[in-house]
């Protein structure tokens, strides 16, 4: 369903005061010429696209007006000779009309057509002017409102920086918290990062402007004027061949107890008491995902590696970027060690998608405790009694592991002679 369907009163007084034409023909001339053709590589061509699309992005749905159906399309071939004419009757049948015209074909709609604003209000389009003004008047301003209302809403959400295979992962486990003021606040690692945002439109594309005060790297790195894609609940910040992808997070108006389950399908096994971090309970998966190595064996992924709760995406993230810069790893883990299989226990979890939740993650050495206190001794969460790996490192050949026979922490060789299971958890 479109949204904000909003027009400038002013506009509807405007287009009154254009002279409109109701025909496709000049009857003047004394040679029958088309008026109003619109070409497929024409700018109102596709603005009309974007009107009648119902894809995902706001520069496709958010419009001005709303055609009232049916419409009259009359279709010419590349001498301008009329072929055809085409009755639609609703935004989805007039999107796949557009989208399977030749390329060397063009269309004239029958005016005059109707459309109707958010108020209710009927008014008419007489020519192809009149139709460009409707749309560019407003489309613009309403997609940077669109898009500012969701990013600055003011209610206790946040966009988290999601990692996702083969995009800008450098800054997973870091959030935005932004108000309706345009001021902003970054998190990452422990430190916040103050700044500004605001949407603009640059050469007819959506930006997204985010500006970090001081000269750290993070501010320098996420100090940014980039194209951007929007979503209800993601942006797609555009960087060339990596984006940056942002999740909408909000607090969860459910209560839960450990040992419920949670909104993914798995089992709460921590309450934090209240919401902060962009989160309040972690629930863990219900199965493992397989008996995997920990990483490359002989280096260090991180200088200090945390064992704290609410540290295992972050872990989880360092670990994964590591092993993603590394050339080809996956395919040929020799590169690193030639014992290792090419498998990553904290990307295995990253890549883990359970009921269209995407956002878990290798849970660090504490939280995985908590696991073995708060359900596998009380028989919960379909763990075994064998060793389940954490995302804290110890250094360059070994990692926390915890031993579900008896709850103990042990330092396990990142290349295991015996296998060590693996598990996701997520917080939310």
């Amino acid at each position: 369903m479109k949204k904000n369907k909003l027009i400038l009163f002013g506009l509807f007084f405007i287009l009154l005061g254009i002279n409109g034409c109701g025909n496709d023909w000049d009857d003047n001339e004394s040679v029958n010429v088309v008026r109003n053709v619109i070409t497929k590589d024409s700018e109102l061509f596709k603005l009309i696209e974007g009107v009648t699309s119902e894809g995902n992005n706001p520069t496709e749905h958010v419009v001005c007006l709303d055609f009232i159906y049916p419409i009259n399309v009359l279709v010419y071939d590349s001498d301008l000779h009329q072929i055809g004419i085409h009755n639609l009757i609703g935004d989805n049948q007039f999107s796949a009309f557009l989208g399977q015209l030749p390329s060397d074909h063009s269309i004239s709609i029958s005016y005059p057509i109707s459309t109707t604003l958010a108020d209710g209000t009927i008014f008419r389009i007489n020519n192809n002017q009149e139709l460009k003004l409707a749309i560019d008047s407003c489309s613009k301003e309403d997609i940077i409102s669109y898009c500012s209302g969701l990013f600055g809403d003011n209610s206790p959400c946040v966009w988290k920086i999601q990692y996702t295979d083969g995009e800008d992962n450098k800054y997973t486990s870091g959030f935005f918290e932004a108000n309706g003021d345009g001021s902003l606040t970054f998190r990452f690692d422990g430190t916040s990062y103050v700044g500004t945002w605001v949407f603009l439109f640059v050469d007819d594309k959506l930006h997204m402007n985010i500006h970090l005060g001081g000269t750290s790297q993070v501010a320098q790195d996420l100090s940014i004027d980039r194209e951007v894609e929007v979503t209800e609940t993601e942006m797609r910040i555009l960087n060339g061949q990596k984006d940056i992808i942002l999740r909408k997070s909000c607090q969860t108006l459910t209560e839960y107890h450990v040992g419920e389950t949670g909104p993914a399908g798995g089992i709460v096994f921590y309450d934090k008491g209240s919401y902060s971090e962009g989160w309040r309970y972690i629930e863990t998966s219900l199965v493992d995902l397989g008996p995997f190595e920990w990483g490359c064996s002989g280096s260090q992924t991180q200088s200090i590696s945390k064992p704290e709760i609410g540290s295992g995406l972050f872990n989880s993230a360092v670990i994964a970027n590591y092993h993603d810069d590394l050339t080809n790893y996956y395919a040929v883990p020799a590169i690193c060690n030639a014992l290792n299989n090419g498998t990553v226990a904290a990307k295995k979890a990253l890549q883990y998608n359970l009921n269209s939740y995407k956002d878990w993650f290798l849970p660090s050495e504490n939280e995985l405790q908590l696991i073995y206190q708060n359900l596998h001794t009380q028989n919960l969460g379909n763990y075994t009694n064998s060793l389940y790996w954490s995302s804290t490192e110890i250094d360059g050949t070994t990692a926390k592991a915890i031993n579900f026979s008896n709850g103990t922490s042990v330092s396990a060789a990142k290349i295991p002679s015996v296998g060590i299971n693996t598990r996701a958890v997520r917080y939310f």
